[in-house]
């Protein structure tokens, strides 16, 4: 089956296979291009940008890809594995 993207219009085709995952699954076949659907799960997930936080236990300095509004603490290895193992 070929049918269009509705948000670049770009024709991508759903294959048989795939129909039969959707219908077996009670979902609805996509009308977004796997282009599209693609960029959408990119922007939830987080941004490759490294920032430097400070350990919610010791205060040592942390590197994480976490921003500083970020509300759950970040610990640093060791207090991580002292807490958390």
């Amino acid at each position: 089956m070929i049918t269009k993207c509705q948000f670049c219009q770009k024709e991508f085709k759903i294959i048989t296979q795939e129909e039969a995952f959707y219908s077996k699954a009670g979902l609805p076949l996509p009308t977004a291009c796997p282009d599209c659907r693609r960029e959408r799960r990119l922007k939830f997930k987080n941004p490759r940008q490294l920032n430097k936080r400070a350990c919610a236990k010791c205060g040592a300095e942390v590197i994480t890809t976490y921003p500083a509004d970020f509300l759950p603490p970040v610990y640093c290895s060791k207090c991580f594995e002292e807490n958390f193992n």
